[in-house]
């Protein structure tokens, strides 16, 4: 009986998270609406805080350029540019904080001709400067 408390108190937490993370996210996008959103997932175990996986889509220049955005609005930020776990599919993320403290990633699929002269993932300042580098043309251009 205590076990089946137990699993049905977790089962309670996890159903619980989910609408505090989409409210989160939504409540993010609020305060910065010139942010792009292509697709959002959110994540709940029902043992710890969930997660918020923010997908943003485009050009290469365009993404990064997302990318950045969102960059400037999360807290305590990291950034990786993984193309080892699935070379066909690289991709930029930037790890991070939502305004409510609500732990985020924000990815950019790339396309594999996209990162072919990169051989292994990369992280913090070399991705900020590849990423900047990327996104001349999206910033240079007058509509994002």
């Amino acid at each position: 009986m205590t076990r089946t408390l137990i699993a049905q108190d977790g089962l309670a937490a996890l159903w619980a998270e989910l609408p505090r993370l989409i409210d989160s996210a939504h409540g993010h996008v609020d305060r910065h609406p010139a942010l792009e959103v292509a697709s959002l997932d959110v994540c709940a175990d029902g043992v710890g805080a969930g997660r918020v996986e923010i997908y943003v889509s485009g050009s290469r220049s365009l993404a990064c350029a997302r990318l950045l955005d969102w960059l400037d609005t999360l807290t305590r930020t990291s950034l990786c540019l993984q193309v080892e776990g699935n070379p066909q599919q690289p991709r930029a993320m930037v790890f991070g904080r939502l305004h409510d403290g609500t732990s985020a990633t924000v990815i950019a699929p790339l396309a594999e001709e996209d990162a072919e002269v990169i051989v292994r993932d990369r992280i913090g300042d070399w991705v900020l400067h590849w990423l900047r580098l990327q996104a001349v043309d999206a910033v240079a251009s007058p509509r994002r």
